[in-house]
């Protein structure tokens, strides 16, 4: 028995009220990723949640409690667990009896940081349940993760780490909320044309939007849902809406036939 990741834009736990406030509803089933947990998910007793700050805990405990909230209204488990700063000395007893563990999303230096201090790569190793990366989780869940700058002051920050070392279990690097910063620029500089195209030169990245996901098992790469593969200075659509493509071997994509080009300054 092998591990399944789930590696997702957003799952919309929660969205806010007429009033601000985030309230907890039933999640996305869009590409079907419903019906894909319930074919990989062997029990439903443990529900563990990542969290991807190690001492924030009051928002850590309301992400938790709408996540809870969500996956019960879904699919629910018998019991939910928190892994953050409080319970990290439970780390390992948390995952071994884990049935479905969630990496939350955030900011992904951040989450990278207690990622390694719990060792949660090693702890990960012998895993053979679900897992779901949202967003920052997602990200980081590559043995080489692609950390695009975020925050303001990142993108000219000459120290700022655009590579890390992440969980391993995947070679794949993403961009999630696609739509959101495709046309948008962050300390001067377009997000798409500055910073994610030039760096595809050094690793190619898979970007795309809410709703989409890739899923792993049996060493198959699977994305579901409309996405784009930046790679060498270009982005090409890879997947369209509602379809699903097999990503295991590169051969397969066919570059120049298949996919067709999208034009660097284009409104995709």
């Amino acid at each position: 028995m092998s591990k399944t990741i789930f590696l997702t834009s957003s799952l919309d736990l929660s969205r806010e009220d007429e009033n601000g406030i985030k309230r907890a509803h039933k999640f996305t089933d869009k590409n079907h990723i419903q019906d894909n947990f319930k074919k990989h998910i062997k029990k439903y007793d443990n529900f563990l949640y990542i969290a991807s700050i190690e001492d924030d805990f009051q928002n850590n405990d309301e992400h938790f409690e709408r996540a809870k909230q969500s996956f019960n209204m879904t699919i629910p488990f018998k019991n939910y667990f928190l892994l953050d700063g409080r319970t990290k000395e439970k780390a390992k007893k948390f995952i071994n009896m884990a049935d479905f563990i969630f990496l939350c999303g955030g900011h992904v230096p951040t989450q990278n940081k207690f990622f390694a201090k719990i060792k949660l790569d090693e702890l990960l190793k012998n895993y053979n349940g679900v897992i779901c990366g949202s967003s920052a989780g997602s990200m980081n869940s590559a043995k080489v993760v692609y950390s695009a700058p975020e925050l303001d002051g990142e993108a000219i920050d000459p120290n700022y780490k655009r590579y890390l070392s992440g969980l391993g279990l995947t070679t794949i690097n993403i961009i999630p909320h696609f739509d959101d910063i495709k046309n948008t620029s962050l300390d001067g500089k377009h997000v798409l044309n500055d910073i994610l195209l030039p760096d595809s030169f050094k690793n190619e990245i898979y970007a795309y939007s809410d709703g989409t996901y890739i899923m792993l098992n049996d060493n198959i790469a699977t994305v579901f849902g409309e996405a784009y593969l930046i790679k060498n200075g270009k982005i090409k659509k890879l997947c369209k809406r509602k379809k699903k493509l097999n990503i295991k071997k590169r051969d397969d994509l066919n570059w120049q036939s298949n996919i067709k080009w999208v034009n660097m300054w284009a409104n995709i």
